[in-house]
């Protein structure tokens, strides 16, 4: 019997190991790192960024939470708030618990 149970929980313990993650996130912690200390490639970051994305949806796979909106704030810091506001719209349409705080982010930036 204690053999079984050091046998089950040896498993379960490796089992936890192995997990994937849960969504995709493509180069996004590299291209971040590179947008803020590297400003010569925050073209490059940006257009990652939106394939990435766009990849996503040709897949049929739901983007991870977060990443419409932060291609929306690099567009607006850019000064393309038009575009801004597509991904905004984007990231409340895909994850709708954050519709409340993007439709403030459009509203305000429709306002001016």
């Amino acid at each position: 019997m204690r053999n079984t149970f050091l046998l089950v929980a040896l498993l379960l313990l490796l089992t936890g190991c192995a997990s994937t993650s849960l969504y995709n996130w493509g180069h996004y912690e590299d291209d971040l790192f590179d947008y803020y200390y590297q400003p010569e490639h925050k073209a490059k970051v940006i257009e990652d960024l939106v394939e990435h994305l766009q990849k996503q949806e040709t897949n049929g796979t739901k983007p991870a939470p977060g990443l419409y909106a932060e291609a929306g704030t690099f567009y607006l810091l850019e000064g393309d708030t038009e575009t801004a506001i597509r991904f905004y719209e984007q990231e409340a349409r895909h994850w709708p618990e954050s519709e409340p705080m993007m439709s403030t982010l459009i509203h305000n930036l429709e306002a001016n």
